[in-house]
């Protein structure tokens, strides 16, 4: 299977997930501004996991662009992360609508660390896809400080929910720091290549 088949599978999926996330938060009750204030979790929470999505394509495209092989656990891991990150919206509506509520940060928070752990595996199943001496497998066959570092932080909030409930949406969106710059690495190579 080619990847671009897979990639445009996920755009669409990702497309959808947006989407969900946005309907998620209704009209507002009146005609003045003080009528989006009770909106004013949901609307955090809703950027905030539009910017989680987006992080996640943007760490998803720099995956494939130096993909060579997919095979059929790639494809299982890839829906797998789908599967997990589509879960998103219905974490994130429940835990706008109760910020200050137990379950539904802890939930918001082991959510958004399935995501984390399902596109770890993702990049898993394309490291055995590849060979050792490969492009991919130069980039990522090394530790991955960013997963576990991101894991560590949502399953931190996750716990310290159960004291203080928004402390799990704090650390599940402080833990995208570390991916929100792209790897420069891929796209020097990617130009260099391109001038070859």
């Amino acid at each position: 299977m080619s990847k671009s088949r897979l990639e445009a599978f996920t755009d669409g999926v990702m497309a959808i997930i947006v989407t969900i996330l946005v309907l998620e938060i209704p009209s507002p009750q009146g005609t003045g501004f003080q009528a989006l204030w009770p909106l004013r979790y949901k609307l955090i929470l809703y950027l905030l996991s539009f910017l989680t999505v987006t992080v996640y394509w943007n760490n998803h495209h720099h995956l494939f662009q130096i993909t060579e092989v997919v095979s059929g656990s790639v494809l299982w891991a890839n829906n797998f992360f789908l599967l997990m990150i589509s879960l998103m919206p219905v974490a994130t509506a429940w835990a706008g609508n109760h910020i200050e509520y137990v379950a539904p940060e802890v939930t918001m928070g082991i959510v958004y660390l399935v995501v984390n752990i399902s596109f770890y595996i993702l990049v898993r199943s394309l490291l055995s896809a590849h060979d050792a001496d490969s492009v991919f497998t130069a980039f990522f066959g090394k530790g991955n400080h960013k997963s576990w570092f991101s894991m560590a932080m949502m399953l931190l909030g996750a716990v310290l929910a159960f004291v203080w409930p928004p402390a799990s949406a704090i650390l599940c969106f402080g833990s995208l720091v570390p991916w929100i710059v792209p790897d420069y690495r891929i796209d020097r190579y990617l130009m260099k290549q391109s001038k070859q």
